[in-house]
């Protein structure tokens, strides 16, 4: 604490009540007197009666400003011995101009630490005797920024006020250069924590990477990928890191595959997330899986349990199907999402497996919610495409959006082809009709060729 001089008193002028008592209450906690001020005129009238040692009066207020007030101090012959402090802005040199030209002791910048403060008071007080002995000095005219300026020339009142301005001009710099050490710091803690983050990004990216099939099932099991009756093929591609679209080929019998395509709403980690939830459900409940309807009723039990206590709403839409090669039959299920299309390459004909409307809603929203199986036969030169949106939800140059009708027809036109040369052509006809070259969305689409059936377990 700075022991001010026996009897110091100082008078502050602010017209705002929460400065004033800020100030006030460093002031008193250091052992000076104070009285206060809400403006000039109020100031003026409070001299007439009172004598402070120092004014320390705020520059913006209604009625008087601050200048006008010290110019006003320094005019009074009773009062222009008094020191008079300016608190500033001090953002452009008309502001040293014009605290010389009202005849201002001392510049205190807004906003300011309070052992500057102090040292700033101490500084002036200790000074007055060097200031009586300047008085009396003539007046110099200069013009700058256009503007006419009177100033005192006396050389300890100038002295006084450019090294209070180089004095401030020390501290900012200082705070500059510890605010410029300390972003640099928290900058360096951002690249620390950016690099985490896509470390940790790249791990997760690698994970989902990893659970995509990348071998398929064969049928019955103990033959080789060539004589396997049943054929998959697959394309996924992400617009992000991560994706909320994936596939799953699941075993359920020697003449059984379950087939599913899946498309959680949104991108990134969140949806990532919903996604491996969603793998470990289909995982829990391949004992119920031969009946889709039942197997998308669990699931979505399931999911509404674990979601509902989240606050973000999360949703997946999905198309599932399972072959049976013993029946030849096709039964399929929908949680709100586009239907798989049927390749009948013996007829000739690309259909869609479900109709418009008789999906079920999506995965997550209503846990009372039940699913319906349908049944559809197949045979030998069968393909069943499943797919997610984003596979045909592409902006052509237009505007016009490609969509499920443009993708059957692209799909009838190749249907005769391998279903892996199908895939390419189909994708790049596709992405030539975008307007940004590329799709718009993530995309998976997978597909199971029926090579035969197998009437017995072999």
């Amino acid at each position: 604490m700075i022991t001010p001089p026996p009897g110091t008193s100082i008078l502050i002028v602010e017209d705002s009540p929460t400065q004033a008592l800020k100030l006030a209450h460093v002031l008193e906690t250091n052992g000076h007197r104070v009285t206060t001020a809400r403006n000039g005129r109020e100031a003026l009238t409070m001299l007439t009666t009172q004598m402070p040692t120092l004014v320390i009066t705020d520059i913006n207020m209604p009625e008087m400003d601050g200048y006008e007030l010290c110019r006003r101090i320094k005019d009074d012959r009773r009062l222009g011995d008094l020191p008079v402090i300016l608190l500033t802005a001090l953002s452009d040199p008309k502001d040293i101009l014009r605290g010389l030209e009202c005849g201002a002791d001392n510049f205190i910048v807004k906003p300011y630490e309070e052992e500057f403060l102090l040292s700033r008071i101490q500084y002036v007080l200790a000074n007055l005797e060097l200031r009586h002995a300047s008085q009396g000095k003539p007046v110099t005219e200069i013009i700058f920024a256009g503007r006419k300026y009177q100033l005192h020339t006396g050389r300890i009142h100038s002295i006084d006020l450019l090294l209070s301005t180089y004095e401030t001009a020390v501290q900012k710099n200082l705070e500059l250069s510890k605010a410029k050490e300390k972003l640099e710091e928290q900058a360096e803690q951002l690249r620390e924590k950016n690099a985490e983050m896509a470390a940790d990004l790249e791990m997760a990216r690698e994970l989902q990477a990893a659970i995509v099939p990348r071998h398929y099932p064969m049928f019955p099991s103990h033959v080789s990928p060539e004589r396997s009756a049943l054929q998959f093929c697959h394309r996924y591609t992400t617009t992000t890191e991560l994706g909320g679209d994936f596939f799953d080929i699941r075993p359920l019998s020697d003449t059984q595959a379950g087939v599913l395509v899946c498309d959680v709403m949104g991108h990134g980690v969140r949806a990532a997330l919903v996604a491996s939830i969603l793998r470990g459900l289909t995982e829990e409940l391949t004992p119920i899986a031969e009946e889709p309807g039942q197997f998308f009723t669990e699931i979505n039990r399931s999911l509404c349990a674990i979601l509902k206590q989240t606050p973000t709403q999360m949703f997946a839409t999905a198309f599932y199907a399972v072959v049976d090669l013993q029946k030849g039959e096709l039964r399929v299920a929908s949680a709100g999402h586009p239907s798989a299309l049927h390749v009948r390459r013996s007829d000739n004909c690309v259909e869609p497996l479900m109709a418009e409307g008789d999906e079920g809603p999506a995965l997550g929203i209503f846990d009372t919610a039940t699913y319906q199986t349908f049944r559809r036969p197949t045979c030998a030169r069968d393909m069943v495409m499943l797919f997610t949106d984003g596979l045909y939800e592409v902006e052509h140059t237009d505007g016009s959006i490609f969509d499920k009708e443009g993708l059957r027809t692209i799909v009838a036109g190749l249907s005769e082809q391998p279903t892996p040369q199908l895939f390419d052509e189909m994708l790049v006809r596709i992405k030539q009709t975008s307007a940004s070259g590329d799709f718009d969305d993530d995309m998976c689409v997978v597909a199971v060729d029926v090579v035969r059936l197998l009437p017995e377990t072999t």
